[in-house]
Parts: structure tokens; sequence; C-alpha cells
């Protein structure tokens, strides 16, 4: 009768124990299966991989290199949004980790662009703001949220956001590719009717370009149906400074 409670221990340990290797063993698996989703992925083998990762992450829902891998093939497939999804998970479990930030950028910019080119602009807006925030030295994220704002027809962020990503644009060509935006910008919201919208876009592009006659022609009309005469004289004024012979500039100082 003694050895009743002796072989009740016994048989507690080996339940303990088959507990153990079986919760060892189911690790070992999903952290197989997440290493052979890393080679497939390196190997651009996307939904071979992203069927290893949906079983891992099934198995262990906290095993954030494994949202991350499933982000990285999304990209891949150019899914944003189930990128996006992956990622942002992968960061709510790895917060630090540089990978994880690495493409959540990637992530973001490609979902912006793509949202910018669908013409859904108010989306593109949220992804390019956040893509600034997390990358704030990348001027590209500044232009593109830019492209958004003029979208929306928010023009005051617009001129925000770009005048903040030219200050940021080192490069020539970039810096190009800022003033021709703030230009595009400006001719669509006088085209509008929104004068006050055009005066900010067009002021800050003549600010870039100091000799481009047909851009102060525009700010000078923008001033005009804005109901600001002196700053539209001023404008006129420098048309003819450096075109001494526009006609259009000439009527509008003379009144006719």
């Amino acid at each position: 009768m003694r050895r009743t409670p002796v072989i009740a221990i016994l048989l507690l340990l080996v339940a303990v124990l088959s507990v153990g290797c079986a919760t060892m063993s189911l690790l070992e698996s999903v952290e197989s299966l997440v290493q052979q989703a890393k080679e497939l992925l390196d190997a651009r083998r996307f939904d071979e991989a992203l069927a290893k990762l949906t079983e891992a992450i099934r198995r262990d829902p906290t095993q954030w290199k494994a949202y991350l891998y499933a982000a990285q093939a999304y990209i891949g497939k150019l899914d944003w949004t189930a990128a996006l999804t992956n990622i942002r998970r992968a960061r709510e479990l790895a917060p630090s980790d540089g990978a994880v930030l690495t493409t959540l950028g990637e992530s973001l910019f490609g979902a912006g662009r793509e949202a910018l080119q669908r013409g859904t602009f108010a989306v593109a807006v949220g992804h390019f703001v956040e893509y600034v925030k997390l990358r704030p030295a990348d001027a590209a994220g500044y232009l593109n949220a830019g492209r958004a704002y003029l979208g929306t027809r928010n023009w005051g962020d617009a001129v925000h956001v770009l005048s903040d990503g030219l200050g940021r644009a080192s490069d020539p060509t970039a810096r190009q590719e800022f003033a021709r935006t703030l230009l595009d910008g400006g001719r669509q919201a006088l085209s509008l009717g929104e004068a006050r919208g055009a005066i900010g876009l067009l002021r800050e592009y003549v600010r870039q370009e100091p000799a481009d006659v047909a851009a102060y022609l525009n700010l000078g009309k923008a001033y005009v149906n804005a109901g600001e005469h002196i700053e539209a004289l001023g404008a006129f004024r420098r048309v003819l400074e450096l075109a001494p012979q526009n006609d259009e500039a000439r009527r509008f100082l003379l009144g006719r």
C-alpha cells in the first residue's frame, strides 16, 4: 500500500516530462517551419513560403519572425495590404527590430504609391504620413505625401510637406521634382478656382525657380482672384523684369 504514493508520483513525473517533450517538439516544429519559409522566401517562392508561415502562425501566434517573413513574401507578390497587416503584427511583437522597421517602411511606401496610382489620395496620405514619421530623412516620402495632399485638394498641407521635403533633398534631380510638383499643384489649384491654395504653392515654387516668367504670371492671376491687388502688382512687375515685352502682364498692370 505504501508503494501507491510513489507510483503516483512517478506517473505524474512521466506525464510532466511527456508534456514538456511535446512542447519542445512543437516549438522545434514551428522554428523549422519558419526556417524553411525563409529559404523559400530567399528563393522567391513566395506562395510556398506563405503556406509554411501560415502553419507556423497557426501553431504559435506569437512567432514574430513568421509575420515578418510573411510581410516580405507579400511584398514580393506586390500585395501591400497583406504586407502591412503582417508587418504591423510583427511590430507589435518586436517593436525595435531593425528588419521589422525596414519592412514596415517598404510596405508603407509601396502601399502609398499604389494608392496614388489608383487615385485613392486620402489613403495615400495616411500611408505616406506614417512613412515620413518612420523615416524622417527620406525626401521621397515628403514628395509623395505632397502629391497625395494635392490629390485631396489640401493645398496648405501640400505646401507644408513639400517645403519640408525640399529642405531634406540634396540631390538636384530630387529638388527639381519637388519644384515641378509645387508648380503643377499651383496650376491645378488655380484652374479649380482655389486662388489661395494656388498662391501658397506658386509662391513656394518661385522661391526655388525665381526666373520662371509663366509661374510669376500665374501667381499674379492668383493674387488678383484672391483680391490681393498689391501683391498681384508685385508679381506682374516681376514678370516684366524678366520679360519686358510680356503683353499679358502689361494688360494686368494697366487694368485692361
